[in-house]
């Protein structure tokens, strides 16, 4: 049998363990007797102070986003510097690793270990192919790519361009999109579902989608829903049980009140059965939107890695950006004017879009890589 040796993270955001989920899911779908499939914690290849970073992470874009913005360009400019120093950290573990596990491919889903374990490997001369999957859309590190890989696949064109202005070749470079995981899939299957299916005339229902958002802030969003749309308001607080608490409270003594939920494996659910999606614009929250066909009104995105992505959002008509917080009820008056035009609209955009439905075919093409070695 085949081994895979995904490098992941636990506590860097979601979208690295959501794109590692959809892979372990992908290759058991496809090739549960052929190919298997071992998931590391890159983190917890170094020592305390490479864990702890990964546990600041959270805390670090909730509270101090400006903090994080120079932590971003602070690795544009000393590349060589953080590969050489995680390289040092993490090559006990990981060489012990590949001798216990032996696998076939590594692939690596976190900037933070492409460079990194791209020097173990070359400085021990292990031969193991390596496919970089890039989990940020358009504003990624230089940390994410390395010309030593084998294979790199790019979330998006304008990433696959990026890379190769800055020297990557390209023919290392395949663009596939960013997979996700099941569930995360539409329930339309032509156009003229869209058309025929779309909620209409029905009580609009609204998804907010907390990504480290304040309290005062959904609460001032989910009143200006109520007051200006006849709606159903859902709000997925995630693991924040301080801002799940605190909405309970302040809505409890309201005449009308979201539906408030705390973490929960229903996300995918919660996509198909409601109109749009209000979120920060993280990667994986828009491409998990897009495969489900729902509208995106952008929240904001965190200085750095996202930053752009509000802006991809409304380049490819997937969603909205916006340039404030009241600006987000502008945005849904242009989705639901003349009977919710534009919302068809962005849904057969989302259709059309090329990065959809990756998962299956980002699985096939490393299971060939193995089958070719």
């Amino acid at each position: 049998m085949k081994k895979v040796l995904i490098i992941s993270s636990e506590y860097t955001g979601h979208g690295h363990k959501s794109v590692h989920t959809a892979l372990l899911q992908g290759f058991k779908s496809l090739y549960k007797e052929e190919i298997e499939c071992k998931v590391i914690n890159g983190f917890t290849l170094g020592g305390p102070d490479l864990i702890a970073a990964e546990r600041l992470y959270n805390t670090c874009i909730k509270y101090f986003p400006k903090i994080w913005n120079n932590i971003f360009r602070f690795s544009f400019k000393n590349k060589n510097f953080i590969n050489k120093h995680n390289s040092r950290t993490i090559k006990r573990r990981f060489i012990k690793i590949i001798k216990n596990y032996n696998p076939d491919i590594i692939v690596n889903v976190h900037p933070m270990f492409s460079g990194s374990l791209l020097n173990v490997i070359k400085k021990k001369n292990i031969n193991i192919k390596f496919f970089i999957i890039i989990t940020d859309l358009i504003t990624i590190t230089k940390l994410w790519f390395d010309n030593r890989a084998d294979k790199i696949i790019s979330p998006s064109n304008e990433a696959s361009e990026y890379m190769i202005k800055n020297g990557i070749d390209r023919d290392r470079i395949i663009t596939f999109g960013l997979p996700v995981r099941e569930g995360f899939d539409a329930l339309l299957k032509s156009k003229e579902e869209i058309i025929e299916k779309t909620n209409i005339y029905d009580t609009l229902k609204i998804l907010l989608l907390n990504n480290s958002e304040k309290t005062k802030r959904l609460i001032h969003i989910i009143n200006g829903l109520y007051s200006r749309y006849k709606c159903e308001v859902t709000v997925v607080c995630g693991r924040s049980k301080k801002t799940y608490g605190k909405l309970q409270e302040f809505f409890s003594s309201r005449s009308y009140s979201p539906n408030i939920i705390g973490y929960t494996n229903e996300l995918p659910k919660l996509f198909h059965q409601n109109d749009i999606l209000i979120t920060r614009s993280g990667p994986t929250a828009i491409i998990e939107a897009v495969n489900c066909l729902i509208p995106v009104v952008s929240m904001g995105a965190l200085p750095g890695q996202e930053e752009e992505n509000p802006i991809y959002l409304n380049r490819n008509g997937l969603g909205y950006n916006t340039s404030s917080t009241d600006d987000i009820f502008n945005k849904i008056d242009l989705l639901i004017a003349n009977n919710r035009e534009n919302l068809i609209k962005v849904r057969e955009n989302q259709f059309d879009y090329y990065g959809r439905d990756v998962r299956e075919k980002i699985v096939k093409y490393i299971a060939g890589s193995i089958e070719n070695k």
